[in-house]
């Protein structure tokens, strides 16, 4: 009867554990849909940031512009144009999902439903303002490690936190946001005449 009652405690604990992961995940998975939805509602959306790296990016949709000093990249939902300033080239390049989120942020909005395992970690209080936390994680192996994202009451991504094998920890926390912008397609495309001596390196 004592064996009976342990194996009855340690089932109920198993599931105990298994409603508040589900609970957990459940959640994650609300303030990341309403976060998605909130960034494609925006339209254009112009973002300034701080961390491992400062500079700017425009969004729209899954297009976007990023510029942060040494490098600029276009990415038009297609293609991909990365102009290296202190090797005067631009590579072309067709990028998968990963390599998106790699260089830009933002793209996990459109694949988090895609390959990863998410769980919230309750709320973070930052100088007065509360945050949402919520850690992805890769269901298979690649390269990134796991994602940590804060997100505001109003469903913005504030800090992201990317780990990836055998490279440092980037941090990406925002300064500004603008929304509701206003852009060209141009915008998202490389443009031969700002740049007219780079050195055109076709990777695709």
């Amino acid at each position: 009867m004592k064996k009976l009652n342990i194996y009855i405690c340690i089932v109920i604990l198993l599931l105990s554990h298994a409603t508040t992961f589900a609970q957990q995940s459940d959640k994650a998975m609300e303030i990341l849909d309403k976060t998605a939805q909130n960034i494609k509602n925006a339209g254009g959306i112009s973002v300034t940031f701080s961390g491992s790296q400062n500079g700017s990016i425009l969004l729209e949709g899954e297009k976007f512009y990023l510029n942060n000093g040494n490098v600029e990249s276009w990415f038009d939902g297609k293609t991909q144009w990365s102009y290296m300033k202190d090797n005067e080239e631009v590579n072309i390049s067709n990028p998968t999902s990963e390599e998106l989120q790699n260089i830009n942020p933002y793209a996990l909005l459109s694949f988090y439903k895609q390959g990863y395992n998410y769980i919230y970690e309750g709320t973070k209080n930052v100088k007065g303002k509360i945050y949402y936390k919520v850690i992805l994680k890769p269901q298979r192996v690649v390269n990134i490690i796991e994602i940590v994202l804060y997100i505001t009451k109003d469903y913005l991504p504030q800090d992201i936190k990317i780990k990836a094998k055998n490279q440092p920890e980037q941090i990406i926390s925002i300064i500004s946001y603008k929304l509701h912008q206003k852009y060209n397609d141009a915008i998202f495309k490389y443009g031969k005449s700002k740049y007219p001596n780079a050195e055109i390196i076709d990777l695709r």
